[in-house]
């Protein structure tokens, strides 16, 4: 009989055991702040960064788009310049961020134009968020919802968190990041309706002077059924970039 009684009792605490080891798996919210920090800041370069960035556009019941610009990135001061090398009849085109202010330059009129950084970049679903400098997260974002969840093979964190930026591309996004090493896979991006804007999908990332860049991106625009565009950074260099480069004095003198 005692026997039975402390067989059930091991049963009882064993399951137990499991039910609170399964319980402490998802982070507290600090915790989960201090990875979202982590992968965030493990994205942005402590020298200046150059490389060719393209676009694969596909659209419905349109032919295939592609666009490539040169980027220019000096993340300690948190600015991008963005330079349009093809299509050819869009050659010249650039854009020019510094913190939270984006001027799109017009090659043809020979104008700038203050913009948001919510604007898409040439014809595509893809923002200037996508390709320069990530801020830290705790400073843009508050964490309202944390969860376990597998995306393919691999064992994920999703991470619902709100912008606290009235400016922000999207008002609340749910990222999905990799429990052994703190990498972003996967971001669902919401309206603030909690409209499912744009998927996000992390498919490769490649180590660039130390930093694990997403060097291969797919946006998918769930608004209009079938359109997308792949992003792919290329061609890397860590050379020091000339001052005058993230000036507007810079996109007219090329043009």
């Amino acid at each position: 009989m005692m026997n039975i009684i402390f067989k059930k009792t091991l049963i009882v605490f064993c399951a137990l055991l499991c039910a609170m080891l399964a319980f402490t798996q998802v982070p507290d919210t600090e915790t989960m702040y201090g990875i979202m920090d982590k992968a965030f800041f493990n994205n942005n370069f402590l020298e200046d960064f150059t490389c060719t960035l393209s676009f694969i556009i596909e659209k419905p019941n349109e032919p295939k788009e592609a666009a490539q610009f040169k980027l220019f990135r000096r993340d300690v001061k948190d600015q991008t310049c963005l330079v349009q090398i093809a299509p050819e009849a869009d050659k010249g085109v650039g854009y020019l961020q510094e913190k939270n202010n984006l001027w799109a330059y017009d090659p043809i009129s020979r104008s700038f134009t203050h913009s948001s950084l919510k604007r898409n970049l040439a014809n595509s679903d893809a923002k200037m968020s996508d390709v320069n400098k990530k801020e830290k997260f705790k400073d843009s974002w508050e964490i309202i919802k944390i969860e376990e969840s597998k995306l393919g093979k691999f064992d994920v964190y999703a991470v619902t968190a709100k912008a606290l930026d009235k400016d922000a591309s999207y008002a609340q996004e749910k990222f999905f990041v990799r429990k052994d090493e703190g990498l972003i896979l996967k971001v669902e991006s919401y309206g603030a309706s909690g409209r499912h804007m744009r998927t996000t999908l992390v498919p490769k990332y490649a180590k660039v002077n130390g930093v694990p860049l997403p060097v291969h991106q797919i946006h998918i625009n769930e608004l209009v059924k079938g359109e997308k565009t792949t992003q792919i950074f290329a061609d890397f260099d860590n050379s020091k970039i000339p001052d005058i480069v993230f000036t507007k004095a810079y996109l007219e003198k090329i043009n």
